[in-house]
């Protein structure tokens, strides 16, 4: 589980907020993870998210299940494809419903938490846990956890949550992805790949390069002579002398917003903190994250890390991560295969 993007990082009272959960399983042809969601939480007490929890009915009446299911996505059993998109609807009092900031410079909000649970197994709502999810390995063929099945741990099992601030004026956007560069070369979805504008071979297929929404599903086990040319390096038996590959996202600077709730009563204007989180499914990144923007420096022209792929031919899918302070967030992911 690698990030979760809102459509509206800055939601307003009574608005629906589309999420997209970023995933990938690197065991091949495994059915996809059985995904729920809960927006059940708001405005909790000190904005704590462990205070959700009491809000959750421990033996919830008919009117609460309703209530709850609303709120609620709950995986297929045997479905194609994850269920790793949600949407809700912020309440229209979600900031009037909160006792307003005792600093007279904190711009009123509202804050609705988002719970997610993604299982390698079968997942199952429990409202009599503390945690309401349970995710399970079905082995004896009767309904629901029972005694002849194995719960799954961290490996099979994550959950989380992500945070939907609610303002009547302030906004806040996704950053703002063209593409990447690949030692040198330029990268961007659909075009080829270029070298100081020379185009270099055929043009890139969105498994190749993709952005935030426009990704098809990452498929593990795949024959490593599925890529483009360029995005093709030799496996790296010795670690120690192989070369690396150095990566670097491609962002449009206007991405990093002035931060108003932040430059409230400021001599100066704070811009957003931005930084990118890499991932790799195969080899490793020198770096695991860099600045992007610095709320008083500015923005960082070269928030690049260095590949190293793995020992063994394969596929690899890289992923660059951008987020901002104030819950904005974009990726773009890179295939590359390793002969």
């Amino acid at each position: 589980m690698l990030a979760v993007k809102k459509s509206a990082p800055y939601a307003r009272p009574g608005s629906q907020v589309d999420l997209e959960l970023l995933w990938s399983d690197t065991v091949p042809e495994r059915a996809p993870p059985e995904i729920a969601w809960l927006a059940f939480c708001q405005n909790p007490p000190a904005d704590l998210f462990e205070s959700c929890f009491s809000q959750v009915p421990t033996a919830p009446d008919a009117a609460q299940l309703a209530q709850l299911a609303a709120r609620a996505s709950l995986p297929t059993a045997g479905a194609e494809r994850a269920n790793d998109h949600f949407s809700f609807q912020t309440s229209p009092d979600i900031i009037r419903s909160r006792p307003p900031p005792k600093d007279r410079t904190t711009v009123p909000y509202g804050l609705d938490y988002v719970l997610f649970a993604v299982c390698a197994g079968t997942l199952e709502l429990r409202s009599d846990r503390p945690f309401p999810f349970v995710c399970y390995q079905e082995q004896d063929d009767e309904p629901g956890l029972s005694s002849g099945d194995v719960e799954l741990g961290p490996s099979d099992f994550v959950v989380g949550y992500t945070a939907v601030f609610a303002y009547d004026e302030l906004t806040n956007q996704n950053p703002l992805f063209s593409g990447v560069q690949w030692e040198g070369l330029e990268l961007r979805p659909g075009e080829s790949p270029s070298r100081a504008g020379e185009p270099m071979g055929g043009a890139l297929a969105p498994e190749d390069l993709c952005i935030g929404g426009a990704c098809p599903p990452a498929v593990a086990g795949l024959p490593p002579s599925v890529c483009h040319e360029a995005l093709t390096l030799e496996a790296c038996p010795d670690t120690d002398s192989c070369d690396q590959v150095e990566l670097t996202p491609v962002l449009d600077p206007t991405s990093a917003e002035p931060d108003a709730a932040a430059s409230a009563l400021r001599a100066n204007t704070l811009g957003e903190q931005m930084w990118v989180n890499f991932y790799a499914s195969e080899g490793s990144v020198s770096e695991e994250v860099r600045l992007l923007n610095d709320a008083a420096e500015g923005w960082n022209p070269d928030p690049d890390t260095k590949y190293k792929p793995g020992k063994e031919p394969g596929v690899a899918y890289l992923w660059s991560v951008a987020h901002d302070n104030r819950g904005g967030v974009e990726w773009a992911r890179l295939r590359i295969c390793i002969r």
